[in-house]
């Protein structure tokens, strides 16, 4: 397209140019250019509990093969009238109790969220993780209002969509011979990572773990979204005996698409995840001023850079340095080949000084690292180092060895990262050892990233055997999240495919290694497996039923999972059997558990017709706890008092408008409150009601509708309201 806009520059005629740029500008609003895939909308929901209610579109849930729509005529006697969408007959009866209503993903819907229970073993004072059961397209729209610009990482691990069933598209399992089984699949992710997107921060770094499937795919999509990210992919070794393909290569790796957003970078590691893990872990501090002579270390490349440096031979010091090759040729003093040039023995610009020039074995000419002003104060500041070479080394050339810090090493030095020890006679400082970091490869090959040995079993460990099909390694998720992380402890992690839990797991671990108060976000919902799911409706048991419920992911995996790599404790009681391995989390046991807090919610969907105005204030309340940093606890309103401000966390909101004056007293005496959210459908009455507010300490003040709820309407396009 690019293309037949610059011809089209190229038409004399203005109007004409202007009538085939219109065309043009049709054509690219209605036509999709890139990845081209089949869109799948609407795309639905099935909502368990919301009433059944003339009008409203049904399924039946003990028919889970027919996924047939209704029209409810009307209900009565627990009996409900229908007809099949799109028709007026024939009309059929069913037990109101056996329909789910269906939304599609454009109908607006109104969430709540209920906590489930919560764990708290970490300091009051830092922020909790949180899990929620929820679909997880409606959970991300309602964590826009609290989380919009706050995420430094989303890492996921999406279905990948092997055609096992290992996924649901519109309540149905996707299977291999589903034609469109590719581009459901990208019509599924497509939605979500447009909604997910506006969660992150500027600087902000997207993760998504896939296998070759959907890697061709998911990569041309993330292109096609986040056209302003850095993209790179890494490959993970996750199954070193391999898991064998038809008529193929065994596989034993997945891929990991890293995107970067504005500043971000990856940062380093003690470990690049690929050379021999046996490596020395201390970082070098002093490296050889002369260079090895590539293609561009040749004297006539950098003639600026060859030049002789006078030492001291009783102290070992550096004294002085001479005039350059450039400066030689300039004076025409060397016209020979530059990269020939040999100075003679006895040219000999310092009287009782050896001389070192940046020679290499065999006398061939190099150059040094450094101009001749910037190692003398490299000199002076201790950061550059002389040795006497041995005899079977040395040469009427080449007496002593020079060798200085780099950069980034001698900001570390600065920062007292790395520690002075002393400083030798020569004037070069004595530095104690430091931990090696570097960037890690693309190629990360690590025992402990094994998913069938690190990942099942340790799952296994925690609460027993499950049906959870290849859980993730805690270790390869806490390598990747520290790529991203590490050096911000107080980082915002959100998974919105939350699987087993393995992200909350790896990243209390990553808190445990630092005292960081990282939080994990997890959304998961409580699908069950398909070989599961009709089990039990062979013995009448139905979605929405509590043994159905007990089976699915969140119930019987995610939740215990993250409880019992918090307490200690599996489901049983019984403490977990295990270690951590030592260089993640040495000496600590799994039964130690970790220092963190956690609270479990459920999204839940509130009938619009049933909703009393001004009296839905603790269907939300968790969304304002989370949006002022998920501290402490929140506390439910009970619809009387001016105004809600828990003890234990940081927000506060004001109900009657006419309390303001109390209510910042109430603020101030409080000085954790970092948030406040005021009551009121006036402007007006919003901006004086500020203005009363504390002026001594800076909070994030903002509007709540007395009709709550509507506040956190969602819907496909727009995402939540507040």
């Amino acid at each position: 397209m690019a293309k037949i806009e610059d011809l089209i520059d190229e038409i004399a005629d203005p109007a004409l140019r202007e009538r085939i740029a219109g065309e043009v500008r049709e054509l690219k609003r209605t036509k999709r250019f890139g990845l081209v895939f089949e869109e799948h909308i609407p795309e639905t929901v099935s909502l368990y509990g919301l009433p059944i209610r003339e009008g409203l579109m049904v399924q039946n849930r003990t028919s889970p093969d027919d996924l047939t729509e209704f029209r409810v005529l009307g209900v009565e006697e627990g009996q409900a009238t229908v007809v099949p969408k799109g028709a007026d007959g024939p009309e059929t009866r069913i037990a109101v109790e056996d329909l789910l209503v269906v939304k599609r993903f454009h109908e607006r819907i109104f969430p709540g969220l209920t906590p489930l229970g919560d764990v708290r073993r970490g300091d009051a004072g830092k922020p909790a993780h949180v899990v929620i059961n929820g679909e997880n397209s409606h959970a991300l729209q309602v964590l826009r209002w609290a989380y919009a610009g706050k995420v430094d990482c989303i890492y996921i691990d999406p279905p990948y969509n092997t055609g096992d069933k290992s996924w649901k598209y519109n309540n149905r399992f996707v299977d291999e011979n589903d034609a469109y089984r590719h581009s459901k699949w990208l019509s599924f992710m497509e939605k979500r990572l447009r909604l997910a997107k506006p969660l992150l921060k500027p600087d902000g770094v997207l993760v998504v773990t896939i296998d070759e499937h959907e890697v061709h795919h998911l990569g041309v999509l993330l292109e096609q979204l986040f056209p302003e990210a850095r993209r790179q992919m890494v490959t993970i070794v996750i199954n070193t005996a391999g898991a064998q393909r038809p008529s193929g290569f065994t596989r034993a790796e997945e891929q990991a698409f890293f995107c970067f957003f504005g500043h971000a970078r990856p940062s380093p590691l003690r470990d690049d995840l690929l050379a021999d893990e046996s490596r020395a872990k201390t970082l070098q501090l002093w490296f050889p001023l002369v260079r090895s002579r590539g293609i561009n270390d040749r004297p006539s490349k950098r003639p600026g850079l060859v030049y002789p440096v006078a030492i001291d031979p009783k102290e070992g010091r550096i004294v002085a340095t001479g005039r350059t090759l450039r400066e030689r040729v300039d004076t025409g003093e060397v016209k020979d080949d530059l990269d020939d040039w040999l100075p003679p023995l006895s040219d000999m610009e310092f009287e009782d000084c050896d001389i070192e020039w940046p020679l290499l074995d065999g006398d061939a000419m190099s150059t040094w690292q450094l101009k001749p002003e910037t190692l003398m104060r490299l000199v002076r500041e201790g950061f550059v180092r002389v040795r006497r070479r041995a005899s079977s080394a040395s040469g009427p050339r080449r007496t002593w060895s020079i060798s200085y810090v780099k950069m980034g090493n001698r900001k570390r030095v600065l920062a007292g990262e790395i520690p002075r020890l002393g400083v030798e006679t020569s004037g070069a400082l004595i530095l104690g050892t430091a931990e090696r970091r570097v960037v890690p490869k693309t190629v990360w090959k690590r025992g402990s990233h094994d998913a069938r040995i690190r990942g099942t079993r340790t799952l296994r460990q925690l609460i027993g055997d499950n049906s959870f099909s290849y859980p993730k390694s805690p270790y390869a998720v806490f390598d990747t999240l520290s790529t991203v992380v590490i050096d911000n402890p107080e980082a915002v992690i959100l998974d919105f495919f939350a699987g087993s839990g393995t992200t909350l797991h790896a990243t209390a671990m990553l808190n445990a290694t630092d005292g960081g108060s990282r939080r994990c976000i997890l959304v998961t919902n409580n699908d069950l497996s398909d070989d599961d799911a009709r089990a039990f409706h062979r013995n009448g048991v139905f979605v929405g039923d509590p043994k159905f419920e007990a089976k699915g992911i969140f119930e019987s995996v995610t939740r215990p999972r993250v409880d019992a790599a918090i307490t200690g404790q599996r489901p049983n009681g019984e403490p977990v059997e295990g270690d951590y391995l030592h260089q993640y989390l040495e000496g600590r046991k799994l039964s130690d558990g970790l220092s963190a807090n956690v609270q479990h919610l459920r999204l839940h969907y509130l009938d619009p017709d049933l909703v009393e105005l001004g009296r839905q204030f603790n269907v939300i309340v968790p969304m304002l706890w989370m949006a002022a940093g998920s501290i402490g606890e929140w506390e439910e309103w009970d619809g009387d008092a001016p105004w809600s401000l828990p003890e234990s966390s940081t927000y506060g909101v004001l109900f009657d408008d006419q309390r303001s004056a109390p209510f910042a007293q109430a603020v101030d005496a409080h000085p954790s409150v970092t948030h406040v959210w005021l009551v009121t459908n006036s402007r007006t009455s919003f901006l004086e009601m500020r203005s009363a507010l504390p002026k001594t300490r800076r909070l994030r003040v903002r509007q709540l509708y007395r009709d709550y709820l509507r506040n956190f309407t969602v819907d496909a396009l727009g995402g939540s309201r507040g």
